[in-house]
């Protein structure tokens, strides 16, 4: 059984299970998620084991609600006409993922409510994607591969770290937060670190994934101890079975990352003289750094011919020749 439990008390039986439906697809971490029809229902069963986040509609909204045992009470708020006070509000019809967005982001943010840890748990495996030329279809390249792992039923958390990404328009999406409030999150809230996650997370092909950075700065102004920290959060209190980290130099902790990867797939194009240089240079620079677990761990790769013709359905890449090749690359074949 999960460690918390999520609770949505409402009269409405088809807009319980579809909230109820969202929450198990996203997969919140740490909670169990309970649905109710009666107020009393969900009095009886608190009474048992305390809920920490209590949903309830302001239409089934009675004065024994004052009795049930919750961390955090949210009215789902229809029109405002009955006035209730006392409780945090969320509007009820709006996107789920905005409704369940802001009831998280304010649950984190309250002092009394506190994570459980997940330390001690087997590590997280961190698979690296790096190009040192700059290739146009790393990201692709690793988001591919993330979701070759989802298909095969891994749980799969994509980071990308390159300084401009396009995700916005390629996924027809926008973002209110991304990668670097997380971390600065984080770094102040680690024992929080799951439940920032589950408000910040979105999910493509199975895949779960933070919202790149959209000014790179900020990616360059958290220190490699921070990055350090971070990760290692990630790698040990998440319910991850891969993190697959789209990286590039500007990270601060850039050459940790790489060290503290257990397979790092580096993306060539041995047709270019260009490529096959700057990637003789890095090697050559990890020679004279003495990072010999990265040289250990390095997978040269290419993608296929026309790769750039599969960008356009990023929710489906592992159907596409990227994915094809990336389904190879990852069997080592």
């Amino acid at each position: 059984m999960k460690a918390k439990q999520f609770a949505i008390c409402d009269s409405d039986i088809g807009y319980l299970r579809m909230l109820q439906a969202y929450l198990q697809k996203k997969g919140l971490a740490d909670f169990e998620i309970l649905i109710f029809d009666g107020v009393s229902k969900a009095l009886e069963v608190s009474q048992q084991k305390p809920f920490a986040i209590l949903l309830i509609g302001e239409g089934i909204y009675d004065a024994s609600v004052a009795q049930i045992s919750a961390s955090k009470i949210y009215i789902l708020q229809e029109d405002g006409a009955r006035g209730i006070t006392g409780y945090s509000t969320v509007a009820k019809y709006q996107s789920v993922e905005s409704l369940i967005t802001q009831v998280l982001e304010e649950f984190t943010l309250d002092e009394s409510c506190v994570s459980a840890g997940r330390r001690g748990k087997n590590r997280t495996a961190l698979i690296s994607f790096y190009s040192p030329d700059r290739h146009g279809g790393q990201s692709m390249a690793a988001l591919g591969a993330a979701q070759v792992l989802a298909d095969e039923g891994h749980q799969v958390l994509y980071l990308n770290l390159m300084p401009f990404t396009g995700f916005e328009e390629l996924l027809q999406t926008s973002y209110e937060a991304d990668v670097t409030d997380f971390m600065y999150f984080v770094l102040n809230h680690s024992e929080k670190l799951l439940y920032k996650l589950d408000s910040l997370k979105r999910c493509i092909h199975g895949v779960d994934y933070l919202p790149p950075a959209l000014d790179y700065a900020d990616l360059l102004h958290i220190e490699k101890r921070d990055w350090e920290t971070a990760m290692n959060l990630l790698l040990y209190s998440s319910d991850y079975t891969y993190i697959v980290a789209d990286l590039s130099e500007t990270c601060q902790g850039f050459y940790d990352l790489l060290e503290s990867s257990d397979r790092i797939y580096l993306l060539t194009d041995r047709s270019n003289l260009h490529s096959q240089s700057m990637l003789k240079h890095f090697r050559r620079l990890l020679q004279t750094k003495e990072c010999s677990k990265i040289l250990e761990h390095a997978v040269e790769f290419e993608l296929p011919g026309n790769w750039e013709e599969s960008c356009g359905n990023c929710e489906n890449l592992a159907s596409s020749p990227i994915g094809i090749r990336m389904k190879g690359v990852l069997g080592g074949k």
